[in-house]
């Protein structure tokens, strides 16, 4: 799921910069892509806030809410309180990144 919305919001972004930006997704060192499934509340923070702040990153807007394709329909507090509700982060698939450490 957030492969396909970062995937677009991405490229809705990308296409209203002069100049396309590779990578676009992330900082120098690129902790803040996510592609995978969220196993626990850190991930939700921090994939939350990764989608709502991508357009402000690439510089397009200084405020989130200015950009038209981001939306954040569900409040990040409820979204959690309800994800934690459904026992809905997948805490037993391992995150390889990490595996080794």
């Amino acid at each position: 799921m957030m492969r396909k919305l970062h995937g677009s919001v991405a490229k809705l972004v990308n296409d209203t910069l002069p100049e396309r930006r590779v990578p676009f997704w992330g900082s120098d060192d690129h902790d803040d892509y996510f592609d995978g499934c969220l196993r626990n509340e850190t991930q939700y923070r921090r994939a939350y806030r990764y989608t709502k702040l991508q357009a402000v990153r690439a510089g397009v807007v200084r405020d989130w809410r200015d950009y038209p394709h981001t939306h954040a329909n569900v409040e990040l507090e409820a979204g959690l309180k309800r994800a934690l509700e459904l026992k809905a982060f997948l805490t037993q698939i391992p995150y390889p990144r990490y595996r080794n450490r």
